[in-house]
């Protein structure tokens, strides 16, 4: 297998495990609110519930991405990696506004970390796979 194929390949398997994880995270949101509200230590049930459905809608949304046509699959993916890197930011600035108990806090940076690792693999193979349509 060439080293694009190889590139692709993992692209497509970082959405896909990124899509999981919303997936799991905004199912979690939609089932336990209350326990979440609870946990963070600010926010309701509604606001939740709400960002949770965005989690199941974007989880929808990257695995859409992640079956794309080679050709449509590196801007696409794009598009999810800046989604995440918007996630981390609100984050970040949520955190900063010290709106969270500690524990919620802690979580939610957490989070961001992992949301940070998805955006960051998925940058990376997405450019080498075009280092490899190149070379």
């Amino acid at each position: 297998m060439n080293e694009s194929n190889n590139s692709e390949r993992n692209l497509r398997f970082a959405l896909r495990a990124n899509a999981a994880s919303s997936g799991l995270f905004g199912i979690g949101g939609l089932i336990f609110a209350g326990r979440v509200v609870d946990f963070l230590g600010t926010g309701n049930t509604v606001i939740v519930r709400l960002i949770a459905a965005g989690l199941v809608a974007f989880a929808a949304f990257v695995v859409y991405v992640s079956f794309q046509p080679t050709s449509e699959l590196r801007a696409e993916s794009l598009l999810v990696s800046l989604g995440d890197l918007g996630w981390v930011a609100a984050s970040i600035v949520l955190i900063a506004l010290g709106l969270f108990t500690t524990a919620g806090a802690v979580a939610t940076g957490v989070i961001a970390a992992m949301v940070l690792d998805f955006a960051l693999i998925q940058l990376w193979t997405r450019a080498k796979s075009a280092d490899s349509v190149l070379a």
